[in-house]
């Protein structure tokens, strides 16, 4: 009689094959792209940082003030980068120079400031100290103004736009004449009296300058000027003539 099998009817087991996992294949180029990103990166910092400027360039019409050395107040902008230099710190520098105004600051590519500048003319010397700029304001004097072809001006700067004024009028009628104003000066109730380069004093007084100036001229057309040391004017229709002495005239 033949044994039983005592495992009969039970399930066999069969063992489980490993998992595999498959990676998908990396391309040896992808590899590259996160190195070749920060190269450019540190690329990028050193160009923006290293790119140097070479060059200032000034515009503008200068009577006082030389282009070179305008250039010369922001020469330290050659130690800066063409992407990050403060332009702003290079307006303010050059404004606050003496006689001069900046209208722009650019930059040029590739290595180029270009500074446009307007520059503030003086017109006088104002009590000694200053300058009356053609615009009318008055400004400190700076050392390289001489001021030898410049008339000067004396008084509050309370008159100084007065003054400015009366000295243009001045100065288109006597130029047909070959005659400056030499100098102007303005008292504090507002009085002018001027010096003539033919060597007049003349005294103006604070009212009616258009008419008094209109006698003036008459009066260098109709006097002999080597004659005349001084005129005042401050009459109603006429005017007192101060002659010099002779013997002044002699010698």
């Amino acid at each position: 009689m033949a044994k039983r099998n005592s495992r009969s009817g039970a399930t066999p087991l069969v063992a489980k094959a490993p998992r595999e996992i498959n990676w998908p294949e990396l391309n040896p180029v992808w590899l590259l792209i996160p190195a070749v990103l920060v190269l450019a990166f540190l690329a990028g910092r050193w160009v923006y940082s290293s790119w140097p400027i070479q060059s200032i360039e000034v515009k503008g019409q200068f009577s006082l003030w030389q282009p070179e050395h305008i250039a010369q107040q922001v020469v330290w902008l050659k130690q800066e980068s063409f992407f990050s230099a403060d332009l702003r710190k290079v307006y303010s520098t050059i404004d606050e120079l003496p006689l001069l105004n900046v209208v722009e600051v650019k930059k040029r590519w590739p290595a180029t400031v270009i500074l446009t500048v307007h520059e503030d003319i003086p017109m006088a010397i104002w009590n000694g100290e200053e300058v009356l700029t053609v615009a009318g304001d008055i400004l400190p004097r700076p050392g390289f103004v001489r001021g030898d072809k410049l008339a000067r001006m004396r008084g509050s700067s309370h008159y100084a736009d007065e003054a400015m004024r009366n000295y243009r009028r001045l100065h288109q009628m006597l130029k047909h004449r070959g005659i400056q104003v030499t100098e102007l000066e303005v008292t504090d109730v507002g009085s002018v009296s001027v010096y003539l380069s033919n060597g007049w004093r003349v005294e103006f007084g604070r009212q009616y300058f258009e008419e008094r100036m209109k006698r003036l001229d008459w009066l260098l057309k109709t006097l002999n000027q080597d004659q005349v040391a001084a005129v005042d004017l401050r009459y109603g229709k006429g005017a007192a003539v101060k002659w010099h002495q002779i013997e002044e005239m002699e010698s």
